[in-house]
């Protein structure tokens, strides 16, 4: 067999020494310099290079000074032998200083770049950690940061990813103040040894950011099997992506979980927004932090107190319902008496905002009607998906025609194979929406408009489809005059924010509403109760009422008076909605000019 090389051998020894890591190069590197330092000052002393008297170690101290500062011989400092030697003294040093700058620099850079990728310990109490995140959704964290206000906040979001993917993604969408901690962790949220790192046990709120119901339900197990024997658990909101009553009631209870159906809240909100301009806006306006929100307040001091005389009397907010033995009572009857343990749902700017003084001669207003809701002769659904149902049923009873256009006939029984209950006579058109004569020749009929997002393709395929079909509708709109309002579902926030319409009139749902009412509930879990009531199937709803509709005619007035006035027709006023833009809880004192177009969000049955 043919032997190594000593090259070889000596390249195989240095392989081994820096394969041991940082301090074995080190240890090599001050070795050699060591070792040629000893050379050369054995030289010295034996060739007589020195200045008599010098001992070895003051040789020896000399040339290692000469090698570190890496100093080289003039040509006059002695003869050829001095001036060769310390020359190579000189190289020696440059290469040692060189290759040990390198190497410190290599093993910081390293240091670093794990410090970026490895999961830091979280050491914080009373945080909020969101289990999942999305490229391109940041509704979830801009609520969570709005929700703070002034104060100092950690925020935790883990997810299997990149964790400098993810914070780049967040610096460059999302403006993170300086009193919020933001803090990024990779990790499979299914997984419990990758979520101790998160202080779930001393977090204040969990809130499982994911769109696949297995997996939200895998990482709740996860959770659950870390927060194992504590007493007091985390308030955890979940947002299913299909309905999440498969999990045990008792095991919602018991683990403070509040769930709610994404899917189901989006096709309600398109229903409402649909036939009434400006209500999605209105509710999105409601349910974000910015401006007022919803609180509960104790109602202990106004026991006894009617909730009609109550609500009139409020300033600084306004008072929308009870809440009583956990049960939500929105603008219940007006001679309702307040009970010590009830709590008030209020509309406010801050919790604790709202004062009510009710005067000696408090009288409510008298009951007035209400004119009867006009007639919409036709509504056209384009695009069919599982939330169907759920749209046919929010609609409201005053549309003549709904028309389910655009769809084959296997798509209509799949997602509807028996004829849903509806006041409305419901029309199947099966022709294809491939033209514009095709497409003029469904609208023209149509006052408003729903596009619906086909749930059997990805989010961005289905968010093309109707972005192309709201591009479409708008031009023909425009060319033909036509009158009709579009409400579009898109699945993507990013999307939404390209498709914004500045008229005010098209109205684009996306997963940021889900988004925001997940945010809503990690701050205050009662709101979930809240939300569920308000987008019920029955019962009190917010409305956008126009002045014809509720009767009333241009003027100005004092905002109380015309408090009083809606309450006499069986509304509590939340503000309105002028030149497009909603002015939510007014002062009680302010003054308000009503205009013509001007609209008034409301809470009522109908």
């Amino acid at each position: 067999m043919k032997k190594d090389t000593l090259f070889q051998r000596f390249r195989y020894w240095i392989d081994r020494r820096m394969a041991k890591g940082t301090s074995s190069m080190v240890k090599l590197l001050v070795t050699t310099v060591l070792g040629s330092v000893l050379i050369v000052s054995l030289l010295v002393l034996g060739f007589g290079l020195h200045k008599d008297g010098k001992s070895f170690l003051a040789i020896f101290w000399d040339n290692f000074r000469s090698a570190m500062s890496s100093s080289f011989p003039s040509s006059d400092s002695g003869g050829l032998l001095h001036i060769v030697l310390y020359t190579f003294l000189g190289l020696i040093g440059m290469i040692f200083t060189g290759m040990l700058i390198g190497i410190f620099s290599s093993t910081i850079r390293g240091k670093l770049v794990d410090l970026q990728k490895n999961n830091p310990k979280i050491v914080a109490h009373g945080h909020v950690v969101v289990l999942g995140f999305r490229f391109g959704e940041y509704a979830l964290l801009e609520q969570l940061i709005q929700a703070a206000g002034k104060s100092r906040r950690t925020i935790v979001v883990a997810e299997k990813l990149e964790r400098t993917d993810m914070e780049q993604a967040v610096r460059l969408n999302v403006r993170v103040p300086r009193r919020i901690h933001l803090t990024f962790i990779k990790a499979d949220i299914t997984n419990p040894h990758d979520l101790e790192c998160c202080a779930i046990p001393q977090a204040r709120s969990l809130v499982y950011y994911v769109e696949d119901k297995g997996r939200a339900v895998k990482s709740l197990l996860a959770v659950s099997s870390l927060l194992k024997g504590q007493e007091k658990w985390p308030d955890m909101v979940v947002s299913f992506d299909s309905d999440a009553s498969v999990l045990p009631t008792n095991m919602l209870t018991e683990r403070n979980i509040r769930t709610f159906h994404a899917g189901n809240v989006v096709a309600r909100t398109i229903a409402r927004a649909a036939t009434q301009t400006g209500v999605f806006e209105a509710f999105m306006e409601i349910i974000n932090f910015r401006g007022h929100e919803f609180y509960f307040e104790p109602a202990g001091p106004l026991e006894g107190l009617t909730f009609g005389e109550t609500a009139l009397s409020c300033e600084n907010g306004v008072i929308a319902g009870l809440e009583r033995e956990g049960r939500i009572l929105l603008n219940p009857a007006s001679d309702e008496i307040l009970r010590k343990d009830d709590d008030l749902i209020v509309f406010e700017e801050e919790k604790g905002n709202f004062r009510v003084a009710v005067s000696d001669t408090f009288q409510l207003p008298r009951t007035a009607a209400v004119p009867k809701t006009e007639e919409i002769p036709e509504v056209l659904i384009l695009g069919i998906n599982k939330e169907i149902t759920t749209v046919l049923r929010e609609l409201p009873d005053n549309i003549r025609t709904i028309r389910l256009a655009g769809l084959t006939p296997d798509e209509k029984a799949l997602h509807l194979p028996e004829e849903p209950e509806s006041a409305s006579e419901i029309v199947t058109d099966y022709r294809p929406v491939l033209r514009d004569e095709e497409l003029l020749e469904m609208v023209k009929q149509a006052r408003h408009l729903i596009l619906l997002s086909d749930d059997a393709k990805s989010a961005e395929e289905a968010d093309t489809e109707v972005m192309i079909r709201i591009m479409k509708l708008r031009d023909v709109k425009k060319k033909y005059g036509l009158p009709f309002s579009i409400t579009a579902e898109i699945r993507s926030e990013n999307n939404r924010r390209l498709i914004h319409d500045e008229s005010g009139d098209d109205f684009v749902v996306a997963t940021d509403m889900s988004s925001m009412i997940l945010a809503q509930v990690s701050e205050d879990p009662q709101r979930s109760i809240l939300f569920n009531e308000l987008l019920a199937e029955e019962g009190t709803e917010i409305y956008l009422k126009t002045l014809d509709e509720l009767g009333l005619t241009p003027r100005e007035t004092m905002l109380h008076l015309l408090r009083r006035e809606l309450y006499g027709m069986g509304y509590i006023l939340l503000g309105m909605r002028t030149q497009g833009v909603p002015f939510l809880a007014l002062s009680a004192e302010c003054r308000v000019i009503l205009k013509e177009g001007d609209r008034l969000i409301v809470l009522g049955e109908q």
